[in-house]
């Protein structure tokens, strides 16, 4: 036993202790806590250590409703009966967390900004990450010819498992364990941070270069079932220079398209 997972043991000793003593014994946040210590202890790889996987075995565990955790860990790929309407559920409660912590924690920021720091705390590529730290490329359950090397299907499954604890014991479990999931990144955010999306990054770089704006154009359009249904090319007509994306709807694969373009590009400058 390493002593990493020593004082993860000790630390989930800990917190249960202190939550019996104050006579409430929430499991979620213990668990989520212990998430966020693991993450902060190793940053560097953490798809590769033990406790991840252990620790969505104890998440599973303290769910009332046991179908309910499997439901939301089951891609459309997999069963009719899938994750798709707990996915909807937790992408307006994560939304809503968000929102409501920025409202609260930076009251000197204007509207448009808050936007689009909350643009960037839930898009896909950001809770794709949240869920790849947590485990769940390893638990999704997929269909044949289906991977979590999608870049959505982590993320959406990180949705559906916030639904799915908001259904089995309610908001303040849910505000907890999304406090753990995003703990490091508000804790990292400063006042005045301003944050854009990848398009308008582009947009904004080009403009200042008095460059023409980008362009996207749809180059594939496949079958609603196909997770990477849309293939935008984004090209920067003045530099000769272009990246494809792709993503679920127009406006993710749009965003990605300009990411790739970006990091190929302009990685000096955004």
């Amino acid at each position: 036993m390493t002593i990493e997972i020593i004082v993860w043991i000790l630390e989930l000793g800990v917190i249960f202790q202190k939550n019996t003593l104050l006579g409430e014994v929430n499991l979620f946040g213990c668990i989520g806590v212990l998430f966020q210590n693991y993450l902060t202890f190793n940053e560097t790889d953490v798809s590769n250590k033990l406790p991840v996987s252990s620790n969505l075995k104890k998440l599973k565990s303290n769910f009332s409703d046991k179908e309910l955790f499997d439901l939301a860990l089951t891609h459309k790929s997999a069963s009719k009966t899938n994750n798709e309407r707990l996915e909807f559920l937790g992408d307006a409660i994560i939304n809503f967390y968000v929102t409501q912590k920025l409202y609260e924690n930076y009251a000197d920021i204007q509207e448009g900004k808050l936007t689009r720091l909350r643009a960037s705390l839930v898009s896909r590529e950001f809770l794709n990450d949240l869920g790849l730290a947590i485990g769940l490329s390893q638990a999704v359950k997929l269909g044949k010819g289906e991977s979590t090397e999608n870049n959505s299907i982590v993320g959406n499954a990180l949705e559906a498992v916030v639904g799915a604890i908001f259904l089995d014991t309610g908001l303040e479990d849910t505000n907890q364990f999304l406090d753990t999931l995003y703990f490091e990144e508000f804790s990292k955010l400063k006042p005045l941070d301003d944050r854009k999306d990848s398009k308008s990054q582009l947009q904004e770089i080009l403009q200042k270069k008095g460059l023409a704006l980008p362009k996207y154009k749809v180059v594939d359009h496949g079958p609603k079932y196909n997770e990477d249904r849309f293939e935008i090319n984004c090209t920067s007509p003045d530099l000769n220079i272009s990246a494809i994306g792709k993503g679920k709807s127009r406006k993710i694969a749009e965003q990605e398209a300009a990411k790739l373009l970006l990091e190929e590009h302009f990685r000096n400058e955004k």
